[in-house]
């Protein structure tokens, strides 16, 4: 009874049109092809390397923004969030298995030059020649995210923050229908659940980022 309890706060949590609006997409769904080129690049401001593939006229990296700016930087902080947020505590373990987690100020200021935080379109054009399948595609995790909101203490103190559930992962494109334009799109892949779907969420919010630039 516990785990069903749990369960339903979880998908009330994610899904709560007071928080969240979601949407499904790719509704059928098949295998991801081959890419049409791999790679690899490397960060030079903090030298931490990245897998890329190519589909189409765009590459994506196959691993989460883990940038983190050296101190005195004129960024906007990328960790603004205390430790114990990871993974139960364990600040490490999380950040090696699925980066960091942004804001959407942060995401757009921690890009690196001769990339891009992708816009709808960009998931859209992926979605669509990889079949749906764009968790398997671009390797996407499972990375959760995280809000500062009392509410997700009082469903369960130990939520994991949905680590391991769900992976969300911003867009640049900003939800226009929402108040100050201080909503963003994303996009969201479901543990053992194949395709993705689109929503949008407070810009304030913490989630993974991935990548993508045109190909050369």
């Amino acid at each position: 009874m516990e785990k069903i309890k749990y369960l339903f706060f979880v998908m009330l949590a994610v899904c709560s049109v007071s928080f969240i609006s979601c949407s499904d997409d790719d509704d059928e769904v098949g295998t991801a092809p081959a890419p049409d080129a791999t790679g690899s690049w490397t960060d030079t401001r903090d030298g931490k390397e990245y897998g890329w593939v190519r589909y189409g006229q765009l590459e994506w990296t196959t691993s989460n923004l883990g940038y983190v700016p050296a101190a005195g930087s004129t960024l906007p902080s990328l960790t603004p969030v205390a430790a114990n947020v990871y993974d139960d505590g364990v600040a490490t373990k999380y950040y090696q298995t699925f980066g960091l987690l942004y804001n959407h100020e942060a995401a757009v200021a921690a890009i690196p030059e001769g990339w891009r935080l992708p816009t709808n379109d960009d998931w859209a054009n992926l979605a669509s020649v990889t079949n749906g399948d764009i968790q398997k595609a671009i390797n996407l995790g499972l990375g959760g995210y995280y809000v500062n909101e009392d509410f997700f203490q009082q469903i369960h103190p130990n939520v994991d923050y949905y680590a391991y559930i769900y992976g969300f992962y911003w867009s640049s494109s900003i939800d226009d229908t929402k108040p100050s334009n201080n909503f963003a799109f994303y996009r969201k892949i479901v543990y053992n659940q194949k395709g993705s779907e689109i929503g949008s969420m407070d810009k304030t919010y913490y989630m993974n980022v991935r990548l993508v630039r045109n190909a050369k």
